[in-house]
């Protein structure tokens, strides 16, 4: 259906620009149009600027084009001057959000100074204090394959460009000295990259040598006062492919800012490769300083602080006893990918049909799996958030954007209609508060961390996959999460600490995955309380009435003597 009134076409042509699509149905859901909470932000941004007072939740809550459309007309009728309705952005200026007393003791050199945000604080400890496991301290590698070898002095000029614009490329820590951990922007910091020429060596022993300079670089964590905060590496390969190799502190970059930096990087190659010149920049309004003044304001808000007050105090999720290796076994970590290409297509009818995003689905699924595992019928489990201010360009503001936070499960509802649901409306919920910091709702707890099992949907549509070959890409990371659930591009990923799920444990979840996400698709109005294993699995029926889905792994005749 075209854009009917005014109004709509307007509506229309913004989300064509945004979504860079060439046309949009009034009746066409925003997440059905591949719409997600980042580039949320982006549409939300161009629909301001076009004097439409409208929120990221709004966007979600009214999905198309004419129910948007039909809510700002509403909203209207209602409100004398709807430019009110959202107060016009304000960047924070530079060294704001600091005192007098820590700017007098800032070195020369800066461009900006702010505290460190929560989780970027937590991060940066836990790399220092976990020498073992290089926790936080990640390194990946992408093949790229543009037609030509790799032009050194390009990447160099390429790389360097993009230092120069990004306020958190530049961004070293003081963990000490001032009033609180501070985080410091250099005005200028020269980089360089390294060059490793794996030309002239056999295919299988050019991937060794690659993997044993990842191994050097994941042996080799950066100090906070270090700057910048990440290394970058060109492998020149055959055939005139080449590796991509960054190596970064979490504490600076999420997943999102990380494939928007080698694209950025590599746009800006390929431009200075062919033209000599860099490619065009507009810089964004927003910095990352103003996320950090986002998570201050969260801490002040008696708002969030009662949501979050509210979550803590439900049960958390934990996974029954004897899923993981004894405590005797040397740590390491064990996981297991799960492909979901053949369901994808149900999985979109499915967010289509409940009104919703496939992100609700998977995490709906995802739930359900973990009530499995519980006789909690309200429990709180880990989402991956992000508190990126909802302003135009804060999009492409790279920095560690993440917040990890519990977020509430009731498993007593009756269909996967419901179920799927709830879990967007609960999402809907959090979303106002999502910029209060982890450590911040541990505090409101009893000490414990509120989350050791989390879930992370992953969309990282900005990559040019004609040019870099996202399936082939090596990352060489690890996290401090018992559990952690991932998904991208068709595939479930499972990765976890073998003393909290064993590599065993890890495959059956793998086919509790599946199983539930086949029932789903079979049926939306089916049973979502029933239990749900895959073939090869035997649940136990516990005469106590306890429903905690046990695998067997012994013969009946032995498990029905344990028993007695």
């Amino acid at each position: 259906m075209e854009a009917g009134s005014e109004l709509e076409q307007r509506l229309a042509g913004i989300w064509c620009q945004v979504l860079g699509l060439d046309r949009v149905s009034v009746t066409a859901s925003f997440f059905d149009l591949g719409g997600h909470s980042i580039n949320a932000i982006a549409l939300v941004g161009a629909l301001r600027n076009a004097g439409h007072p409208v929120s990221v939740r709004d966007v979600f809550v009214h999905r198309t084009v004419a129910a948007l459309a039909a809510h700002l007309t509403a909203q209207q009728a209602t409100t004398e001057e709807t430019t009110e309705a959202v107060p016009a952005f304000q960047a924070v200026a530079p060294f704001s959000l600091i005192g007098a007393e820590d700017r007098a003791l800032l070195p020369a050199g800066l461009a900006d100074a702010y505290p460190c945000a929560q989780v970027q604080l937590a991060m940066l400890v836990v790399t220092l204090t976990d020498q073992e496991r290089r926790t936080y301290h990640n390194v990946s590698a992408f093949p790229i394959t543009d037609g030509q070898p790799l032009d050194a002095d390009a990447l160099r000029r390429a790389v360097q460009a993009v230092v120069d614009r990004h306020d958190i490329l530049r961004t070293s820590f003081a963990l000490d000295g001032y009033s609180v951990p501070m985080q410091l922007v250099h005005a200028d910091v020269p980089v360089d990259i390294t060059l490793l020429d794996l030309r002239d060596l056999p295919t299988e022993e050019a991937e060794t040598r690659l993997r044993a300079y990842m191994a050097a670089e994941r042996a080799t964590p950066f100090r906070p006062d270090e700057v910048p905060q990440m290394r970058i590496a060109g492998a020149v390969g055959r055939d005139d492919q080449w590796w991509f190799v960054l190596t970064m502190s979490h504490g600076i970059l999420e997943g999102w800012s990380h494939h928007s930096l080698l694209m950025e990087i590599l746009d800006n190659y390929r431009s200075v490769r062919d033209t000599g010149a860099l490619a065009a920049f507009d810089a964004p309004p927003v910095r990352y300083a103003d996320f950090v003044a986002g998570e201050v304001e969260s801490l002040a808000s008696d708002e969030d602080r009662g949501y979050w007050q509210d979550v803590v105090a439900k049960p958390v999720f934990e996974l029954p006893p004897g899923w993981g290796e004894d405590e005797s076994v040397p740590a390491y970590e064990c996981g297991t990918r799960v492909p979901l290409h053949d369901l994808m297509d149900g999985l979109r009818d499915l967010a289509s049909r409940t009104g919703t995003s496939l992100k609700s689905v998977l995490l709906a699924a995802h739930l359900k799996v973990m009530s499995q595992l519980t006789a909690e019928p309200v429990f709180t489990s880990g989402l991956v958030c992000h508190g990126r201010p909802e302003v135009t360009g804060a999009d492409r503001v790279y920095g560690m954007h993440l917040n990890t936070l519990p977020f509430v499960h009731d498993a007593r509802v009756g269909t996967w209609r419901e179920l799927i649901r709830q879990t967007f409306d609960t999402e809907l919920a959090l979303w106002p508060h999502r910029r209060y910091p982890l450590p911040a709702v541990q505090r409101l707890g009893d000490g414990r961390r509120p989350i050791e099992i989390l879930f992370n949907y992953l969309d990282f549509q900005q990559v040019d996959t004609e040019r870099v070959g996202f399936v082939d890409a090596i990352y060489e990371a690890s996290g401090e999460f018992g559990l952690h659930v991932s998904t991208l591009d068709g595939v479930l990923s499972i990765l976890a600490q073998p003393h909290v799920v064993s590599y065993p444990n890890v495959v059956r979840l793998g086919g509790m995955y599946r199983a539930v996400l086949d029932a789903m698709i079979a049926d939306v109005d089916g049973d979502a309380r029933a239990t749900y294993l895959p073939e090869s699995e035997l649940p136990v029926v516990l005469v106590d009435g306890v429903p905690v889905v046990e695998p067997v792994v012994r013969s009946v005749l032995v498990e029905v003597e344990s028993r007695v």
